[in-house]
């Protein structure tokens, strides 16, 4: 959104995608502080990269030392796999793993061999002691994410696939494997990513610490990690897919999907989570078709309604996306990020008023999406709701400090109120933050122009034109500030070239005005 939209319609952005937050939590009883506890479990937290025979990577996850020379982790991380390494996080020290010295693959457990020196393992709780309500602390290190610590409440205690603690810290793919601790530092699960549905609300878990134990206890001489692709399930396939699908690895992960699905033709996930990675790579109509596929399994998958919706919206079939959007909404009212995409879809239609609405409820249940009230703002400044519009730009900024757009879409809002000084001050940070943004220096032209700083606002327009040859109204506009300074000759240069990108484009309502201009500089 900028202030071309006088003669270019442009729709506005599809704000997607789910973000990260790790929260820095202050614990008031706990033995150990946050920081104290992200350092000390992050010096013992690996990430794994397990390979076949050939050093085709299967997949990655996460692991933590629980002897100095011993790691566990999940077994369908290094399930079939012939060979791997672990990394600690921040350091150069890659480990070969020399071999498994105990499995228990009812519990999805393993403890690898490693020659390693230095590093301080970390010490079992007794899971049987957790409360529902405890504050816990999940430490992970995949590749590409290195570093993560996360906090959350254990919420209950769960039986489905096996007993596991069900908990509110939020676990990635490839965080699969790390340590869940309790605020003395002690170790009460390991994270596992059970039939995660991504781009939707997932189940956070980790096995009890007691399962862990056990399999400690029956610890062997390492014996070789083996391949054998018969024996890999479709559960193991799945989550190496969805931790391939976190780093980006969108083709890699469909091959994995498709391997999961062979073995499961019935595997909804599955066909959900594909059709994520298949909207990734903008394979819109094979990814509907995947989606379709899941519904047929479960009609009653909430997500896989949500992310079709996504998909037509991609393809801005808008009315479709909003009719997936309402029945996840049915089957989940809860989820916030289903509002947030039908208020875009909204948007996208011109009806502010019913994105607004969306957006409010999105961010009742979600108040620290930044996003959210980015969107909300611009759908108040279509309304020319200004005042309120900066209201919401003020908590996206606060929210998230480095958000360029949010800086830009309030300069709008403050020009329109011909706020000029303060518009350009949010203009100046978003090209720093930027610097790439044409139209942030188009916009920041016109509020110099509004104060008759021109030769300061053709400079910016020479930079926006520089960056976007093709920005018609960057033209006209610096054409305009030319024939205010009385360079009447360049000012019809930058007229007629205004004019011919807009025969280009077809732009007959701004070939028309451009025309009027060119007439009274005659």
């Amino acid at each position: 959104m900028n202030h071309k939209t006088e003669f270019l319609r442009r729709r506005l952005p599809c704000i997607t995608g789910a973000v990260l937050l790790l929260l820095s939590i202050t614990t008031g009883a706990s033995a150990l502080t946050t920081e104290q506890l992200a350092e000390k479990a992050l010096a013992a937290t690996v990430s794994l990269e397990m390979k076949d025979s050939t050093g085709t990577t299967l997949g990655f996850g996460s692991g933590f030392f629980v002897k100095p020379n011993q790691i566990a982790t999940n077994f369908h991380v290094i399930e079939g796999a012939r060979q791997g390494t672990a990394k600690l996080v921040g350091k150069d020290t890659t480990y070969n793993i020399k071999g498994i010295v105990a499995t228990d693959k009812e519990n999805d457990l393993a403890i690898l061999k490693v020659t390693a020196s230095g590093v301080a393992p970390l010490s079992l709780g007794d899971s049987d002691t957790v409360k529902i309500g405890a504050r816990v602390y999940v430490a992970g290190n995949p590749k590409g994410l290195e570093g993560t610590f996360s906090d959350g409440l254990i919420s209950r205690r769960e039986s489905y696939p096996k007993k596991r603690l069900q908990m509110t810290a939020p676990i990635s793919p490839g965080s699969s494997g790390g340590p869940v601790l309790n605020s003395k530092g002690e170790v009460i699960g390991i994270s596992v990513a059970v039939h995660r549905a991504l781009d939707a609300q997932n189940l956070n878990f980790a096995i009890p610490s007691n399962y862990l134990k056990a399999l400690l206890a029956k610890a062997r001489p390492a014996k070789p990690l083996s391949q054998n692709s018969q024996s890999i399930s479709a559960e193991t396939y799945f989550l190496r897919g969805n931790a391939k699908y976190e780093l980006g690895l969108y083709h890699e992960a469909i091959s994995d999907y498709d391997k999961a699905i062979r073995l499961n033709p019935d595997y909804a996930f599955a066909y959900n989570n594909r059709g994520n990675a298949k909207d990734k790579l903008k394979q819109y109509f094979a990814a509907i078709a995947d989606f379709d596929k899941a519904i047929r399994l479960n009609p009653d998958y909430a997500a896989a309604y949500h992310n079709r919706g996504l998909a037509k919206a991609h393809m801005k079939q808008y009315f479709a996306a909003i009719a997936d959007f309402d029945t996840a909404i049915r089957l989940n009212p809860d989820y916030a990020h289903t509002y947030f995409n039908r208020g875009l879809a909204k948007q996208s239609l011109k009806q502010y008023a019913a994105a607004i609405v969306d957006y409010d409820t999105g961010i009742r249940l979600d108040p620290d999406d930044a996003k959210a009230y980015y969107t909300r703002g611009n759908a108040k400044y279509n309304l020319k709701q200004y005042f309120a519009a900066i209201s919401d730009y003020d908590m996206a900024i606060r929210l998230e400090p480095d958000n360029a757009d949010a800086y830009h879409s309030r300069g709008n809002a403050k020009y329109n109120l011909k706020q000029y000084f303060a518009a350009i001050s949010d203009y100046d940070m978003a090209i720093r933050l930027e610097p790439g943004n044409a139209d942030a220096y188009h916009s920041r032209g016109l509020a110099k122009q509004s104060l008759k700083q021109y030769f300061a606002a053709i400079s910016d327009y020479d930079t926006a034109i520089r960056l976007n040859p093709d920005d018609t109204v960057a033209y006209y506009n610096r054409g305009l500030a030319k024939a205010l300074l009385d360079r009447t000759w360049e000012a019809k240069q930058d007229l007629g070239t205004a004019l011919r990108l807009a025969e280009k484009a077809g732009d007959t309502d701004l070939k028309v005005h451009i025309e009027e201009t060119l007439r009274l500089l005659e």
